[in-house]
């Protein structure tokens, strides 16, 4: 019974889902890296700007979005329930700022 539950204890780990936009305009095939501990997951936004990304890890992580040559990042929590971030870049000083919304 224990090691049933500490199989499943590792299969657990979080996911996170949102969307990223520049202004009013959503991001459409833009990557989207999670690093979470030694868990890394890339994927991409759909045509309409939203990102899933399923992790093995939960806690703190790093989200980054890579657009116009620039790889801007944001910190998030992934619990073990679904987590959803609106996501914006800014220009800030001509650096681009990923921003929670």
């Amino acid at each position: 019974m224990l090691t049933l539950l500490l199989a499943l204890t590792r299969l657990a780990g979080g996911e996170i889902s949102g969307d990223v936009r520049s202004g009013a305009t959503y991001l459409a095939d833009v990557p989207v890296k999670l690093a979470c501990a030694t868990d890394t997951v890339e994927a991409k936004t759909d045509k309409a700007g939203s990102f899933r990304i399923r992790s093995k890890a939960t806690g703190k992580c790093k989200l980054t979005v890579t657009w116009k040559d620039q790889s801007p990042s944001v910190d998030v929590v992934l619990f073990d329930q679904p987590t959803r971030y609106r996501l914006v870049l800014d220009t800030v000083n001509g650096k681009l700022v990923l921003k929670r919304v």
